[in-house]
């Protein structure tokens, strides 16, 4: 076991290195020691082995020495509901409950209450089979709809405040995490409802769920992070968020898209980020669910699964200078760099289609389809591309494009 080293420096932050006694290895106690008015924690190198979300009060920053600030979690257990658990009850009854103890944070899901409707809670007590929890069952779960307790919580997660900052350490999901992807909010890092966050300088790998997640809220900014190999989403601005910003970030390997604009994000910007070798889209859901008004500039799109940027049912986007090059790899010759369907009032200018690949399988450059119109398309370079330009709005326009 090591040993916790917790204090101040010279600038007053507090100090903490790994404590294998608390569900957060000291972390949320030294949170919680800080002055009313907030303050900064500051994590030495080492692997923190959670078993429990570290939680973020406003204006606090967590701040870790940099790539060797590690913190992980134990390898999934997701263990099936003997019977049901109805909605309300602070108990379940597992098949067998040997993996738990006291202090272990837990999601309660099955196939129809996941997402915003799913549990989640920490143990309080273990007898037998059956589990105590801290927090009622959200919505009621059958034993019939796969329903399970797992060991899966965001690593960091703040709900409703303001002025937050997570920086400058990594995220490490548990080896062989090869079953479902869990739902969003068992995202890594996971923020909700909250005004002015900065996440920076981040890093989070094989995490079994999406990297870096923030929901509703606003002016918030994700710059310089890393997101690989997640079974989810890399990035995920969601539910609303506005007046936000994610740039020079790199997505690779992730099972969804390198970033998914879920619904309702607005006035944000997506600019200036890599997204490679993702299963889903480069930057996949924009405009879809009420996003509006935002911007998917400079980015590299590359060599994704279906397309280097899907934008469908929606409206009022600008997607300008982006490389859009050899993706559509899961199904060659089907997805193209730029995919508009269902959109309206959409500038697309600037952007590169390209496949340098030695068998390409970006064949098509930039699509309009379904009930799309009154878009621009102009100055795009689609050269090389069996279909550069593809327009089908009555009132759409494509002009000065090279194909």
């Amino acid at each position: 076991m090591m040993r916790a080293v917790t204090g101040t420096d010279a600038t007053g932050d507090s100090l903490v290195a790994p404590n294998d006694a608390s569900p957060t290895c000291g972390i949320a106690e030294a949170i919680a020691a800080l002055p009313t008015g907030g303050g900064r924690v500051r994590l030495d190198a080492g692997v923190y082995r959670l078993r429990d979300t570290i939680h973020l009060p406003a204006s606090v920053s967590l701040v870790g020495s940099g790539p060797a600030t590690v913190l992980d979690i134990a390898p999934l257990r997701a263990v099936p509901l003997a019977q049901d658990a109805p909605e309300g009850s602070n108990e379940v009854q597992l098949v067998e409950a040997s993996s738990f103890r006291a202090g272990d944070a837990v999601g309660l899901t099955d196939t129809t209450n996941r997402g915003w409707w799913g549990t989640h809670t920490t143990v309080t007590r273990v007898d037998g089979t059956t589990v105590w929890v801290d927090r009622p069952v959200n919505r009621g779960l059958t034993a019939g709809d796969e329903a399970v307790a797992v060991n899966l919580f965001p690593a960091i997660q703040a709900d409703d405040v303001s002025d937050i900052e997570i920086a400058d350490l990594s995220v490490r999901g548990p080896g062989g995490a090869d079953g479902p992807w869990w739902d969003f909010t068992y995202s890594a890092i996971h923020v909700v409802r909250c005004e002015r966050t900065r996440i920076r300088d981040c890093s989070v790998t094989g995490w079994p769920s999406d990297g870096i997640s923030i929901q509703r809220g606003y002016d918030a900014q994700v710059t310089g992070c890393r997101a690989h190999g997640c079974r989810g989403h890399g990035y995920h601005p969601g539910t609303g968020l506005g007046h936000s910003i994610w740039s020079h970030n790199i997505g690779k390997g992730n099972g969804g898209d390198g970033l998914y604009f879920c619904m309702g994000v607005h006035h944000s910007v997506c600019s200036d980020n890599v997204f490679t070798e993702n299963g889903q889209n480069g930057i996949g859901g924009v405009a879809n669910g009420g996003d509006h008004h935002d911007i998917i500039s400079n980015n590299v799109c590359s060599y994704n699964g279906l397309c280097g940027i899907d934008a469908n049912r929606g409206e009022e986007q600008l997607i300008t200078g982006n490389l859009l090059l050899g993706n559509s790899r899961s199904d060659p010759g089907r997805w193209p760099g730029v995919r508009l369907h269902d959109m309206r009032h959409t500038l697309v200018q600037g952007n590169r289609c390209a496949d340098d690949q030695d068998t390409p399988t970006q064949t098509f450059g930039i699509v309009e389809s379904g009930e799309s119109d009154v878009n621009l398309v102009s100055g795009n370079l689609c050269a090389g591309m069996s279909v550069g330009v593809e327009i089908a709005g009555p009132g759409s326009q494509a002009e000065g494009n090279l194909v």
